[in-house]
């Protein structure tokens, strides 16, 4: 999408926030809460969808299954970058795509059954790059607590065709979910409560960065000392100013996507917030052009 096209008002933004914080928050409540109606949110939402500014998903950990989960970032002129780039986010398995602000790195997240192999990997010959890091994502903080990349039972056949149905759209009626895998509302309903209470499943409102305003959209690499990683994870994943959250392998020990308003109040994240978590350093990239965001 180009972002010249992209136009929100305050109560959109407003509403996206709402939704960033609480997926399958009903439009009543979100209008109780704005001090809107529930017809105007309603009608906001579905253009912001429409316009594809908006996608709430039924989300499994990226590892999930048993896949391989990686962030590839790729460093190059900014020609060969755009042109990388656009040939990263044809394939299925890259989950998202975004170049740097300053043109320069191309950022991915990839999931593989066999990365030895991937194709992905294929694209990004050395000759071309002056830098390649592969960074294989060892944990990653979903939205709530107990998240697992493995089923704590067998998934069969109706699950399997329900968690895809919810990536496609998180907030899909249970009447429509029912009619479409052939089971009653009630069976979809329980199916898909012990999906979420075993840490299977977890929603999310992926929202076009441009669409929230602001300059201070970035990815954040920290080193931490062994000890202090996991408690750092997870409480900057419940930090509403943070996309992302995951341990990776390779330089960095963690890695996070922030976005707030302009540079002041990321220096302040990076300076107070990442101070009390004991981070000994963090190396700030800041974000530019999107072209994949979070794929089904």
């Amino acid at each position: 999408m180009d972002s010249h096209s992209i136009s929100v008002d305050e109560l959109d933004r407003r509403i996206l926030l709402a939704l960033i914080a609480q997926p399958l928050a009903s439009f009543s409540g979100i209008a109780e809460q704005l001090g809107s109606s529930t017809a105007t949110v309603a009608t906001r939402y579905r253009r912001l969808q429409r316009q594809g500014l908006i996608r709430v998903s039924g989300r499994t950990l990226p590892g999930f299954g048993g896949r391989h989960a990686y962030l590839v970032r790729a460093g190059s002129t900014p020609e060969h970058v755009a042109h990388l780039a656009t040939s990263v986010a044809a394939f299925d398995n890259s989950r998202w795509v975004r170049i740097s602000k300053d043109g320069t790195e191309l950022m991915c997240g990839l999931v593989s059954d066999a990365p030895a192999d991937d194709p992905i990997l294929a694209q990004l010959p050395a000759e071309a790059l002056r830098s390649l890091e592969i960074h294989e994502l060892l944990h990653v903080w979903g939205r709530g607590s107990g998240l697992t990349t493995r089923s704590p039972g067998p998934i069969d056949r109706v699950e399997e065709a329900l968690i895809a149905e919810l990536a496609v759209d998180g907030r899909t009626s249970l009447r429509s979910l029912a009619a479409r895998l052939g089971v009653n509302a009630s069976t979809v309903s329980r199916r898909r409560q012990h999906l979420i209470d075993s840490g299977v499943l977890y929603f999310e409102a992926d929202v076009h960065p441009e669409a929230l305003g602001g300059t201070g959209d970035a990815m954040v690499w920290m080193d931490l000392p062994p000890g202090r990683i996991r408690s750092a994870g997870q409480r900057l994943r419940t930090d509403p100013r943070v996309r992302f959250t995951a341990a990776t392998s390779g330089t960095s020990d963690l890695v996070a996507h922030v976005h707030v308003i302009d540079h002041q109040a990321l220096l302040d994240f990076i300076d107070r917030t990442l101070a009390e978590f004991g981070v000994a350093a963090a190396r700030v990239i800041p974000m530019g052009r999107v072209l994949k965001r979070n794929a089904v």
